[in-house]
């Protein structure tokens, strides 16, 4: 379903990535980790076309990302759930999660039902015409999860969706995300630093060092410590193959 060839995006100072490359095949989670500022958010915007690579290419179903022509409909549905929820300030949850809908001039009565139900999978409803500013944290990314999901997509992309919630909210996001990969087949490629969380979601898990990919396997080999990068990362130490600065 995803395919990543040979990806190096350099904003001018060096590369952030530097020749990645992995696939993910269809109803699989990868979960992607490495230290922070390592280009795990720069992956993933490069993936969905917020960031065009400087060389290598990136495949959804088989398609460049980079060859779809502006207002073509892309070979797959697409969600994305940002990094501190990115929802407008200005409109109400209703609105927000119904956004991406809109954009598709689907009938406001299919809106409405849709809308509804996604809330209730993310244990939001009755909050539909709160605005952003009276949620929580943890309430404001299970809406950019709601809008993510809104339009039944093919594919989730996940920047650190379980930062700052507490255990039992991450686990409860972690048990939809296996939901919608075991009902739907929703392949996902996931961003996080937690490790519990990467233990009970993941297929297989990519590590990334220095703009390079120094693990790429099972979710099994990798708490096994087969690597000695994939120990380290685990056992939180500081001597190992990781630079800790």
């Amino acid at each position: 379903m995803i395919d990543v060839r040979n990806l190096v995006v350099d904003f001018g100072s060096g590369p952030i990535l530097d020749g990645i490359e992995f696939s993910v095949k269809e109803g699989e989670t990868a979960v992607v980790m490495g230290k922070n500022g390592c280009g795990k958010s720069v992956l993933l915007k490069t993936i969905i076309g917020l960031i065009q690579p400087t060389s290598g290419d990136v495949l959804i179903s088989g398609i460049s990302v980079g060859k779809v022509i502006k207002h073509e409909r892309p070979p797959v549905e697409v969600g994305y759930v940002f990094q501190k929820g990115g929802l407008f300030d200005s409109m109400t949850v209703f609105d927000n999660v119904a956004f991406p809908l809109r954009r598709k001039r689907i009938p406001e009565s299919d809106i409405e039902k849709r809308v509804r139900e996604v809330l209730a999978m993310v244990g939001l409803e009755g909050n539909e015409y709160k605005f952003p500013s009276e949620l929580s944290g943890g309430m404001q990314k299970r809406v950019g999860l709601a809008r993510a999901i809104c339009k039944n997509p093919q594919v989730v992309l996940y920047d650190d969706p379980t930062a700052g919630l507490d255990p039992i909210l991450t686990d409860s996001i972690c048990e939809l995300m296996i939901s919608l990969r075991e009902s739907y087949r929703i392949t996902s490629v996931v961003v996080t630093h937690d490790l519990k969380v990467a233990e009970k979601i993941a297929n297989n898990i990519f590590l990334i060092y220095r703009g390079k990919l120094v693990f790429s396997d099972s979710a099994d080999a990798f708490f096994s410590y087969t690597s000695e990068y994939a120990r380290q990362f685990c056992e939180g130490e500081i001597e190992g193959p990781i630079d800790i600065y």
